[in-house]
Protein backbone atom coordinates (compact mmCIF):
# COMPACT_ATOMS: atom_id res chain seq x y z
CA UNK A 1 0.00 0.00 0.00
CA UNK A 2 1.25 3.59 -0.74
CA UNK A 3 1.50 5.91 1.46
CA UNK A 4 1.39 9.68 -0.02
CA UNK A 5 1.50 12.93 2.09
CA UNK A 6 -2.00 15.00 1.73
CA UNK A 7 -1.52 17.38 -1.40
CA UNK A 8 -3.01 20.29 0.64
CA UNK A 9 0.19 19.46 2.94
CA UNK A 10 2.93 20.06 0.00
CA UNK A 11 1.78 22.89 -1.05
CA UNK A 12 1.46 25.00 1.78
CA UNK A 13 5.35 24.05 3.05
CA UNK A 14 6.14 24.58 -0.47
CA UNK A 15 4.46 28.77 -0.44
CA UNK A 16 6.36 28.80 3.02
CA UNK A 17 9.76 28.03 1.33
CA UNK A 18 9.40 30.23 -1.38
CA UNK A 19 7.85 33.01 0.64
CA UNK A 20 10.37 32.54 3.60
CA UNK A 21 13.49 32.50 0.78
CA UNK A 22 13.29 35.61 -1.79
CA UNK A 23 10.93 37.80 -0.88
CA UNK A 24 10.24 37.37 2.72
CA UNK A 25 11.64 38.75 0.41
CA UNK A 26 12.45 40.65 1.83
CA UNK A 27 13.54 43.62 -1.19
CA UNK A 28 9.57 44.18 -1.39
CA UNK A 29 7.94 45.59 1.52
CA UNK A 30 4.17 46.66 0.89
CA UNK A 31 3.29 49.02 3.41
CA UNK A 32 4.84 51.10 6.15
CA UNK A 33 2.25 50.13 8.66
CA UNK A 34 2.44 47.50 11.29
CA UNK A 35 -0.04 45.24 13.48
CA UNK A 36 -1.31 47.12 16.70
CA UNK A 37 0.10 45.86 20.44
CA UNK A 38 -2.01 46.57 22.97
CA UNK A 39 0.27 46.45 26.06
CA UNK A 40 -0.60 48.65 28.81
CA UNK A 41 2.33 50.78 28.77
CA UNK A 42 4.46 53.16 26.29
CA UNK A 43 8.01 51.59 25.72
CA UNK A 44 10.89 53.21 23.89
CA UNK A 45 13.25 49.94 22.54
CA UNK A 46 16.39 50.89 20.50
CA UNK A 47 17.20 48.03 18.63
CA UNK A 48 21.25 48.14 17.64
CA UNK A 49 23.39 46.02 15.91
CA UNK A 50 25.92 45.53 12.36
CA UNK A 51 25.57 44.86 8.97
CA UNK A 52 28.36 42.66 7.87
CA UNK A 53 29.64 40.75 4.57
CA UNK A 54 29.80 36.81 4.91
CA UNK A 55 33.83 37.20 5.45
CA UNK A 56 32.55 38.78 8.69
CA UNK A 57 33.85 42.26 7.42
CA UNK A 58 31.95 45.47 7.19
CA UNK A 59 30.06 45.92 3.39
CA UNK A 60 31.99 49.18 3.83
CA UNK A 61 28.85 51.43 2.37
CA UNK A 62 25.40 52.23 3.67
CA UNK A 63 23.17 49.41 3.94
CA UNK A 64 18.85 49.77 4.35
CA UNK A 65 18.59 48.04 7.35
CA UNK A 66 14.37 47.17 7.69
CA UNK A 67 12.64 45.92 10.14
CA UNK A 68 9.60 43.38 9.08
CA UNK A 69 6.76 42.44 10.86
CA UNK A 70 4.82 39.86 9.15
CA UNK A 71 4.61 40.67 5.81
CA UNK A 72 4.65 44.27 6.20
CA UNK A 73 7.80 46.71 6.53
CA UNK A 74 7.35 48.53 9.92
CA UNK A 75 10.21 50.57 9.93
CA UNK A 76 13.82 51.34 8.27
CA UNK A 77 17.19 52.91 8.98
CA UNK A 78 20.72 52.82 7.18
CA UNK A 79 23.71 51.72 8.39
CA UNK A 80 27.53 54.26 8.78
CA UNK A 81 29.80 53.16 6.67
CA UNK A 82 31.19 50.86 9.26
CA UNK A 83 27.97 48.95 9.26
CA UNK A 84 26.78 49.86 12.49
CA UNK A 85 22.99 50.48 12.60
CA UNK A 86 20.67 51.84 15.39
CA UNK A 87 16.42 51.65 15.17
CA UNK A 88 14.44 53.40 18.09
CA UNK A 89 11.18 52.23 18.08
CA UNK A 90 7.75 52.45 20.01
CA UNK A 91 5.43 50.06 21.96
CA UNK A 92 1.51 51.14 22.03
CA UNK A 93 0.08 52.94 25.04
CA UNK A 94 -2.89 50.75 26.03
CA UNK A 95 -4.68 53.60 27.04
CA UNK A 96 -5.00 55.74 24.38
CA UNK A 97 -4.07 53.62 21.85
CA UNK A 98 -1.48 55.52 20.62
CA UNK A 99 2.25 55.30 19.86
CA UNK A 100 4.00 57.46 22.33
CA UNK A 101 6.72 58.86 19.63
CA UNK A 102 5.48 61.16 16.98
CA UNK A 103 4.62 60.01 13.08
CA UNK A 104 5.38 56.45 14.20
CA UNK A 105 3.17 53.30 14.31
CA UNK A 106 2.93 50.88 17.43
CA UNK A 107 5.01 48.15 17.18
CA UNK A 108 5.28 44.23 18.51
CA UNK A 109 8.47 42.32 18.02
CA UNK A 110 6.61 38.88 18.46
CA UNK A 111 6.05 38.99 14.93
CA UNK A 112 9.00 40.62 13.30
CA UNK A 113 12.57 40.64 12.16
CA UNK A 114 15.44 42.53 10.78
CA UNK A 115 17.25 42.30 7.24
CA UNK A 116 19.40 44.48 5.19
CA UNK A 117 19.00 45.55 1.66
CA UNK A 118 21.56 46.36 -0.86
CA UNK A 119 21.71 45.91 -4.61
CA UNK A 120 23.79 42.67 -5.53
CA UNK A 121 23.69 40.91 -1.84
CA UNK A 122 21.58 38.78 -0.11
CA UNK A 123 20.51 39.25 3.80
CA UNK A 124 20.16 36.96 6.28
CA UNK A 125 17.20 37.46 8.37
CA UNK A 126 17.60 38.37 12.11
CA UNK A 127 14.28 37.41 14.46
CA UNK A 128 12.81 39.10 17.39
CA UNK A 129 10.45 37.51 19.04
CA UNK A 130 12.66 36.07 22.06
CA UNK A 131 13.92 40.33 22.61
CA UNK A 132 13.13 41.92 25.34
CA UNK A 133 10.77 45.24 25.06
CA UNK A 134 12.53 48.48 26.24
CA UNK A 135 15.95 49.91 26.65
CA UNK A 136 18.87 49.00 23.57
CA UNK A 137 18.56 46.14 22.58
CA UNK A 138 21.54 44.84 21.15
CA UNK A 139 20.36 42.38 18.04
CA UNK A 140 23.63 41.11 17.28
CA UNK A 141 24.87 41.14 12.96
CA UNK A 142 23.14 41.17 9.66
CA UNK A 143 25.14 39.20 7.11
CA UNK A 144 24.89 39.93 3.41
CA UNK A 145 25.81 37.26 0.67
CA UNK A 146 26.81 38.39 -2.67
CA UNK A 147 24.38 36.82 -5.01
CA UNK A 148 26.79 38.07 -7.96
CA UNK A 149 29.54 35.62 -7.59
CA UNK A 150 31.42 36.42 -11.20
CA UNK A 151 31.59 40.31 -11.15
CA UNK A 152 31.98 40.68 -14.65
CA UNK A 153 28.17 40.12 -15.03
CA UNK A 154 27.47 42.46 -12.29
CA UNK A 155 28.47 45.52 -14.72
CA UNK A 156 26.59 46.68 -17.39
CA UNK A 157 28.65 46.78 -20.32
CA UNK A 158 26.15 49.39 -22.27
CA UNK A 159 25.92 51.64 -19.11
CA UNK A 160 29.22 52.21 -18.70
CA UNK A 161 28.99 54.96 -21.94
CA UNK A 162 25.94 56.70 -20.49
CA UNK A 163 26.63 60.12 -21.27
CA UNK A 164 27.34 62.66 -18.12
CA UNK A 165 23.46 63.67 -18.32
CA UNK A 166 21.87 60.60 -17.71
CA UNK A 167 24.53 59.74 -14.92
CA UNK A 168 23.27 62.77 -12.92
CA UNK A 169 19.81 61.58 -13.00
CA UNK A 170 20.64 58.15 -11.87
CA UNK A 171 22.77 59.61 -9.14
CA UNK A 172 19.91 61.63 -7.87
CA UNK A 173 17.38 59.24 -8.36
CA UNK A 174 20.07 57.09 -5.92
CA UNK A 175 19.89 59.91 -3.43
CA UNK A 176 15.93 60.38 -3.56
CA UNK A 177 15.57 56.66 -3.08
CA UNK A 178 17.53 56.39 0.05
CA UNK A 179 15.34 58.46 1.74
CA UNK A 180 12.73 56.57 0.63
CA UNK A 181 11.28 58.72 -2.04
CA UNK A 182 10.22 56.17 -4.49
CA UNK A 183 7.68 58.91 -7.09
CA UNK A 184 10.35 61.39 -6.89
CA UNK A 185 13.62 58.18 -7.30
CA UNK A 186 11.54 57.10 -10.09
CA UNK A 187 11.21 60.33 -11.73
CA UNK A 188 14.80 60.68 -11.70
CA UNK A 189 15.24 57.06 -13.42
CA UNK A 190 12.84 57.57 -15.79
CA UNK A 191 15.44 61.04 -17.06
CA UNK A 192 18.02 58.80 -16.91
CA UNK A 193 16.72 55.95 -19.61
CA UNK A 194 14.81 59.25 -21.41
CA UNK A 195 18.29 60.70 -21.77
CA UNK A 196 20.09 57.18 -22.91
CA UNK A 197 17.38 54.19 -23.29
CA UNK A 198 20.54 52.06 -23.00
CA UNK A 199 21.18 53.12 -19.46
CA UNK A 200 20.58 49.15 -18.14
CA UNK A 201 21.69 50.22 -15.04
CA UNK A 202 19.08 53.16 -14.91
CA UNK A 203 16.35 50.91 -15.91
CA UNK A 204 16.95 48.10 -12.81
CA UNK A 205 17.03 51.22 -10.43
CA UNK A 206 13.71 52.16 -11.81
CA UNK A 207 12.42 48.87 -11.65
CA UNK A 208 13.50 48.66 -7.73
CA UNK A 209 11.46 52.34 -7.32
CA UNK A 210 8.34 50.34 -8.47
CA UNK A 211 8.21 47.53 -6.81
CA UNK A 212 8.53 49.63 -3.76
CA UNK A 213 5.43 51.44 -4.99
CA UNK A 214 3.46 48.23 -5.97
CA UNK A 215 3.69 48.45 -9.78
CA UNK A 216 5.07 45.21 -9.84
CA UNK A 217 3.91 45.15 -13.87
CA UNK A 218 5.72 48.23 -14.66
CA UNK A 219 8.09 46.83 -12.78
CA UNK A 220 9.05 43.89 -14.55
CA UNK A 221 9.04 46.00 -17.64
CA UNK A 222 11.69 48.06 -16.65
CA UNK A 223 13.88 44.98 -15.65
CA UNK A 224 12.80 43.34 -18.86
CA UNK A 225 14.49 46.32 -20.68
CA UNK A 226 17.64 46.45 -18.41
CA UNK A 227 17.83 42.92 -20.23
CA UNK A 228 16.97 43.82 -23.71
CA UNK A 229 19.75 46.14 -23.42
CA UNK A 230 22.54 44.46 -21.96
CA UNK A 231 21.96 40.72 -21.95
CA UNK A 232 24.64 39.95 -19.61
CA UNK A 233 23.72 42.15 -16.74
CA UNK A 234 23.21 40.18 -14.03
CA UNK A 235 21.39 42.45 -11.18
CA UNK A 236 18.97 42.29 -14.03
CA UNK A 237 17.96 39.30 -14.10
CA UNK A 238 18.02 38.59 -9.90
CA UNK A 239 15.19 40.94 -9.99
CA UNK A 240 13.46 39.56 -12.66
CA UNK A 241 13.87 36.39 -10.42
CA UNK A 242 12.70 37.89 -7.12
CA UNK A 243 10.05 39.26 -9.18
CA UNK A 244 9.02 36.25 -10.06
CA UNK A 245 9.27 34.34 -7.27
CA UNK A 246 7.35 37.38 -5.23
CA UNK A 247 3.88 36.68 -8.06
CA UNK A 248 4.54 33.41 -8.30
CA UNK A 249 5.60 33.12 -11.76
CA UNK A 250 6.98 29.82 -12.17
CA UNK A 251 7.58 29.65 -15.67
CA UNK A 252 9.62 33.21 -15.69
CA UNK A 253 11.17 32.18 -12.74
CA UNK A 254 12.56 28.92 -14.47
CA UNK A 255 13.25 30.88 -17.53
CA UNK A 256 15.25 33.65 -15.53
CA UNK A 257 17.43 31.54 -13.10
CA UNK A 258 18.29 29.46 -16.52
CA UNK A 259 20.48 32.66 -17.56
CA UNK A 260 21.41 33.14 -13.92
CA UNK A 261 22.89 29.62 -13.62
CA UNK A 262 24.36 29.87 -17.06
CA UNK A 263 26.35 33.39 -15.57
CA UNK A 264 26.56 32.63 -11.76
CA UNK A 265 27.30 28.58 -11.81
CA UNK A 266 28.79 28.62 -8.38
CA UNK A 267 25.95 30.41 -6.75
CA UNK A 268 24.05 28.23 -4.80
CA UNK A 269 20.70 30.61 -4.13
CA UNK A 270 20.05 30.29 -8.09
CA UNK A 271 20.18 26.79 -7.82
CA UNK A 272 17.68 26.63 -5.32
CA UNK A 273 15.56 29.09 -7.16
CA UNK A 274 15.74 27.26 -10.31
CA UNK A 275 14.39 23.93 -8.39
CA UNK A 276 11.58 26.02 -6.90
CA UNK A 277 10.29 27.14 -9.88
CA UNK A 278 10.69 23.65 -11.22
CA UNK A 279 9.01 21.90 -8.54
CA UNK A 280 6.19 24.31 -8.80
CA UNK A 281 5.74 23.94 -12.53
CA UNK A 282 5.75 19.91 -11.90
CA UNK A 283 8.87 18.75 -13.10
CA UNK A 284 10.77 17.11 -10.33
CA UNK A 285 13.12 15.77 -12.02
CA UNK A 286 14.94 19.44 -12.80
CA UNK A 287 13.67 19.89 -9.45
CA UNK A 288 16.08 17.44 -7.95
CA UNK A 289 18.95 17.88 -10.28
CA UNK A 290 19.08 21.50 -9.00
CA UNK A 291 18.81 21.37 -5.62
CA UNK A 292 21.34 18.46 -5.56
CA UNK A 293 23.61 21.23 -7.22
CA UNK A 294 22.92 24.15 -5.10
CA UNK A 295 23.26 21.55 -1.84
CA UNK A 296 26.79 20.90 -3.07
CA UNK A 297 27.46 24.28 -3.32
CA UNK A 298 26.05 25.44 -0.08
CA UNK A 299 28.68 23.54 2.25
CA UNK A 300 28.45 26.69 5.14
CA UNK A 301 24.46 25.73 5.09
CA UNK A 302 23.55 29.60 4.10
CA UNK A 303 20.40 28.99 2.54
CA UNK A 304 19.04 26.10 5.02
CA UNK A 305 15.29 26.09 3.04
CA UNK A 306 17.48 24.07 0.49
CA UNK A 307 16.96 21.36 3.33
CA UNK A 308 13.29 21.86 3.28
CA UNK A 309 12.59 21.58 -0.96
CA UNK A 310 14.56 18.73 -0.99
CA UNK A 311 12.80 17.16 1.81
CA UNK A 312 9.32 17.68 -0.50
CA UNK A 313 10.78 16.20 -3.48
CA UNK A 314 11.82 13.08 -1.85
CA UNK A 315 8.95 13.28 -0.24
CA UNK A 316 7.43 12.67 -3.77
CA UNK A 317 9.42 10.08 -4.69
CA UNK A 318 8.33 8.24 -1.17
CA UNK A 319 11.47 8.27 0.12
CA UNK A 320 10.28 9.27 3.55
CA UNK A 321 13.33 8.47 5.06
CA UNK A 322 15.62 10.54 3.53
CA UNK A 323 12.73 12.96 3.52
CA UNK A 324 12.71 12.75 6.99
CA UNK A 325 16.55 13.28 7.40
CA UNK A 326 16.28 16.62 5.63
CA UNK A 327 13.48 17.96 7.14
CA UNK A 328 15.36 16.73 10.64
CA UNK A 329 18.47 19.14 9.11
CA UNK A 330 16.56 22.19 8.15
CA UNK A 331 15.01 22.13 11.64
CA UNK A 332 18.21 22.01 13.28
CA UNK A 333 19.67 24.70 10.92
CA UNK A 334 16.83 26.79 11.14
CA UNK A 335 15.05 26.16 14.59
CA UNK A 336 13.35 29.92 14.69
CA UNK A 337 12.46 30.46 11.24
CA UNK A 338 8.79 31.41 11.27
CA UNK A 339 7.53 28.57 9.07
CA UNK A 340 9.25 25.76 11.18
CA UNK A 341 5.93 24.66 12.54
CA UNK A 342 4.97 23.65 9.34
CA UNK A 343 8.19 22.19 8.97
CA UNK A 344 7.71 19.73 12.37
CA UNK A 345 4.43 19.25 11.02
CA UNK A 346 5.79 17.79 7.38
CA UNK A 347 8.68 16.04 10.12
CA UNK A 348 5.32 14.33 12.03
CA UNK A 349 4.04 13.05 8.38
CA UNK A 350 7.22 11.96 7.17
CA UNK A 351 7.88 9.87 10.13
CA UNK A 352 4.81 8.32 10.36
CA UNK A 353 5.69 7.06 6.81
CA UNK A 354 8.92 5.50 7.21
CA UNK A 355 9.75 1.62 6.60
CA UNK A 356 9.86 0.97 10.87
CA UNK A 357 6.46 2.99 11.36
CA UNK A 358 4.89 0.80 8.05
CA UNK A 359 6.18 -2.66 9.83
CA UNK A 360 2.99 -3.42 11.88
CA UNK A 361 0.74 -2.55 9.17
CA UNK A 362 2.12 -5.22 6.50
Amino acid sequence: MKHRLPISVLLVLLAAVAQAQMGDVSSFPTSRSSPSFNGPNPTTTVLSGRVVSGDGFAVGESVTVILACGSRAAARTSSDAKGYFSLTLALVDGSSGRSPLRNQSALSLMDCELYGDLPGYRSEHVPLADRPDGGIVQVGTITLHSVSPDHSFSVSVTSLAAPEKAKKSLQKGREQAKKGKWAAAANYFKRAVEEYPRFALAWVELGRTQVHQDSFAEAQESFRQSVAQDSRFLDAYVELAYLALQQKQWKELADTTEHLVEFAPDSPLFWFLNSVASFNLGNVSQAETSIGRGLRLDQSHQIPDMEYLYALILANHHDYSSAADHASTYLRLAPHASHSQAAQKLLGELQERTPDSLLGSR
